[in-house]
């Protein structure tokens, strides 16, 4: 801080407006700093900075190729994907046919072993029920004989009880 003396009084100078060299050397200096600057700082910086400018602009256009190829290699897949699948469902179908004309065939190879069967049970079915008839009259037949000897008390021939009782199951069975 510069002081004055003016008549025996101290005064201080101007702390906001400063004095008129250090106003002309700071200009001189200023002027100096930004000449240099624009000579060697501001060059390298502007290199750099376009340096750095076509790097991004390379990067931005390395994306874009980047995003073409991978939209084009996802077509590629969706069509491959769709492909299969629909090779898939071919696939099925397929087996799905094979399936039921193999299950079709083995039905008529089994239809005639069925129908035999079928007709074996109604013919064991018919013998059965003829055995069995047989045996109810033979049975019924002695039990009459019985109940006949015991009604007439007498003995009549075997013959003509048999007859009188087949006569009668005939009558009562129609």
């Amino acid at each position: 801080m510069n002081t004055a003396v003016a008549g025996g009084l101290l005064t201080a100078s101007n702390p906001i407006i400063p004095e008129w060299f250090e106003v002309i050397w700071g200009s001189i200096a200023f002027f100096l700093l930004l000449i240099v600057m624009w000579k060697l700082a501001i060059p390298p910086i502007r290199r750099a900075m376009e340096a750095r400018t076509e790097r991004i602009q390379g990067d931005l256009d390395a994306a874009a190729t980047a995003k073409t190829e991978a939209e084009e290699l996802r077509a590629t897949y969706d069509a491959r994907l769709a492909e299969a699948n629909a090779e898939a469902a071919r696939i099925i179908e397929e087996a799905r046919a094979q399936a039921e004309e193999v299950r079709q065939e083995r039905l008529a190879a089994i239809e005639p072993e069925i129908a035999e069967r079928r007709a074996q049970a109604e013919a064991d079915i018919v013998a059965a029920r003829e055995r069995a008839m047989a045996e109810v009259r033979a049975d019924i037949t002695s039990i009459a004989v019985g109940a006949a000897e015991q009604v007439v008390m007498a003995s009549i021939d075997e013959a003509a009880h048999a007859q009188l009782i087949e006569d009668y199951i005939e009558r009562v069975g129609n």
